[in-house]
């Protein structure tokens, strides 16, 4: 086990690297900079910017130290993520933290409300199939799963927001419901009917095995039967997609911040594309990058805990 995950972690190293390459190159290949705006500013003002931030030098050269690319990578080693062009100066790592707690918040409550909602459903589907239950489930995973979330939030906010006026619709507040539940649900229904389907297919095959047979015929309770090994045997499938999906739902989501006016990391990277703020944008795409890929890697050694048949060589 520990020499898979010293494997996986010198993986993410060369992981790392290239999504820095490919970003950092993408993003200056863009027509425009980060202080190009609709009016001018004088050339001399443009000048002197570029030349503090080091944006004067090439982007790439074979002398790679002196060299844009070479400047960042040096400094990322460092553990410096630079600073935010459109935020006077204030350095990256300051506004991803401060971003990343809203951003949790909303995407923890999201996981959770997905994973209880699609388990539900799933297993329920599965213990009634072909029967009205589990159409019902098959009709919320199918319809939950071709529904984008920003196009969710824009029926729940006329419904619930301006007809009933149950909830506000503007910012994030924890622990103010008002603010809370309606992208909570925006962000949390298309994991929930994608978690719905992988749970129903799972729980279908594992109460076909023998095993479950055996322990009905032994006259175990039909709530043991499923909790105790239908449910279990069942949850590697569904761990597969959990871990990518929390990872996504923590990191925040660029159309539901936006939506909701949610000062998350996602809508700060959102405000960063459209500004070019390249400090802002590559330590987004290194920050998310990183927690998935740490995210990916406990899934995968939570695995041999749930299954003790994985083994890791």
């Amino acid at each position: 086990m520990t020499g898979y995950i010293v494997r996986r972690l010198l993986w993410m190293v060369v992981v790392l690297w290239a999504i820095v390459t490919i970003t950092f190159l993408l993003m200056h290949a863009v027509e425009g900079g980060p202080f190009t705006r609709e009016r001018e500013l004088p050339p001399s003002v443009i000048d002197a910017l570029n030349h503090k931030y080091g944006l004067d030098k090439p982007v790439f050269s074979f002398d790679v130290w002196n060299s844009q690319y070479g400047q960042y990578v040096g400094n990322l080693v460092q553990g410096d993520l630079g600073s935010s062009f459109s935020n006077v100066d204030q350095p990256v790592s300051e506004l991803i933290r401060d971003g990343f707690w809203v951003s949790m918040q909303l995407g923890l409550l999201a996981f959770v409300f997905a994973v209880v909602l699609g388990m539900t459903a799933g297993t329920i589907s599965a213990l009634n199939h072909n029967r009205l239950p589990d159409y019902l489930g098959v009709f919320f995973s199918t319809a939950g799963a071709s529904m984008p979330n920003f196009i969710l939030a824009g029926i729940l906010i006329p419904i619930f927001a301006v007809e009933l006026g149950w909830f506000d619709v503007l910012g994030w507040e924890f622990g103010n419901y008002k603010k809370m539940v309606l992208p909570v649900v925006a962000l949390g229904v298309l994991p929930a009917a994608y978690f719905a389907r992988i749970t129903r297919a799972s729980m279908l095959e594992v109460l076909n095995q023998d095993y479950i047979r055996t322990a009905r015929a032994k006259g175990l309770a039909e709530q043991a039967v499923v909790l105790r090994h239908a449910v279990k045997n069942a949850m590697v499938p569904i761990l597969t997609v959990m871990g990518p999906y929390l990872a996504f739902l923590i990191t925040g989501s660029f159309l539901v911040e936006s939506v909701f006016s949610i000062p998350g990391v996602g809508r700060r990277f959102v405000d960063a594309v459209l500004v070019r703020d390249y400090g802002m944008i590559m330590g987004t795409v290194i920050f998310y990058t990183v927690f998935i890929a740490f995210a990916n890697l406990f899934v995968d050694v939570l695995y041999g805990t749930v299954d003790p048949r994985i083994r890791y060589s």
